[in-house]
């Protein structure tokens, strides 16, 4: 796939349909589904509905295309290029296991609550930084006035704040975008990294695996409960998660389960936490499969509630490094402008 497809796609899932409008999409599939309506019938009348967002109208014609020529409505969502990777996956498993009514419930569900460090940590401390950025914009562009206030350039090496500032514009258009790209790297190829290169994710590693781990409690859950058994689970989720790593952990698990180890035990430390998997072996003593349902819905909701208090916490000190910098950066500015005064005043007396 060429870049230019690659930037479309992502366009497309991001400003064409949204994660509301997903999230609509799925809930009018699932209110008729559950109704009777075929999913064919479905998207030929949403397609047809010139009140629908341009964007979900073609996703809509896209599956109707796919499901009128004996094909899957998913893989004609996966061509349109509106829906992410992981969302197809899901949707593609519930059409071949008959559970797509229960899987339109769950991706609703997940657009509205989906746990990720923009919706956690940035989005609860977002008006935070605007004093942040409008204090940096003031910092940036102080050294103007103070040149305006003193005069001679001999006096402005005596001025702490003209002195950061300036250095800070020499440095900031490389340094800033520096770090916010590979943050952003990491953030985006992180789920590919395997082995022990995986060490070096840190902060990065932790939030992600337990995203992977809710994602296959919820496949699990879902499939169990109509009578799949542990590999035809691994093999769903591989069709809804197609990262690195986690092809790199199937068939470890695989190779664990055909070897008669404890269910639990394989997905340890590779799908599931260790304390998630512990957990998961404490909920169904004996590996009872009728168990197996309940206790994959216990330990998502477990993953999620550690993860949400996780994000609160890290939304809670990048506030208070926002505060705390916005504060020094006002403290500078006044300091500064204080400075600059007493500079030009110097040979008056009043200072």
């Amino acid at each position: 796939m060429s870049w230019f497809n690659v930037l479309m796609r992502w366009q497309r899932r991001t400003f064409a349909v949204d994660a509301s409008a997903r999230a609509i999409f799925y809930r009018i599939l699932e209110a008729q589904h559950r109704g009777g309506v075929r999913l064919l019938t479905i998207c030929q009348n949403l397609a047809n509905r010139t009140t629908l967002a341009p964007g979900l109208r073609k996703l809509a014609a896209a599956g109707a295309d796919a499901a009128s020529s004996g094909r899957l409505a998913s893989d004609g969502f996966a061509d349109s290029g509106f829906l992410p990777p992981s969302d197809i996956g899901v949707l593609r498993v519930a059409e071949r296991n008959g559970l797509l009514t229960e899987a339109l419930a769950q991706l609703n569900r997940d657009e509205r609550t989906k746990l990720n460090i923009p919706r956690g940590v940035l989005q609860p401390i977002a008006f935070q930084f605007v004093p942040f950025a409008l204090a940096l914009t003031m910092m940036i562009g102080s050294p103007v006035l103070i040149v305006r206030i003193v005069q001679d350039p001999a006096l402005l090496e005596n001025i702490q704040l003209y002195t950061i500032a300036i250095s800070f514009r020499e440095t900031a258009w490389v340094s800033i975008p520096g770090i916010f790209g590979t943050i952003g790297c990491i953030a985006m190829t992180r789920s590919r990294w395997t082995g022990t290169r995986r060490r070096w994710l840190l902060l990065f590693d932790r939030d992600w695996r337990e995203q992977v781990a809710i994602q296959y409690c919820h496949i699990g859950a879902a499939l169990t409960r109509h009578g799949a058994t542990h590999l035809e689970t691994l093999d769903a989720f591989e069709d809804v998660n197609d990262s690195g790593a986690v092809r790199t952990w199937l068939p470890l698990v695989r190779a664990d389960i055909r070897a008669g180890r404890a269910y639990a035990a394989s997905l340890s430390e590779r799908l599931l936490p260790a304390d998630a998997a512990g957990l998961l072996e404490d909920l169904v003593p004996g590996e009872e499969r009728v168990r197996y349902a309940n206790a994959f819905e216990t330990v998502a909701a477990t993953i999620e509630a550690t993860l949400a208090h996780r994000y609160a916490n890290w939304a809670r000190m990048l506030k208070l490094f926002l505060m705390t910098t916005t504060v020094a950066m006002i403290l500078l500015m006044v300091q500064g402008l204080f400075d600059a005064a007493r500079q030009l005043t110097s040979g008056t007396g009043y200072f």
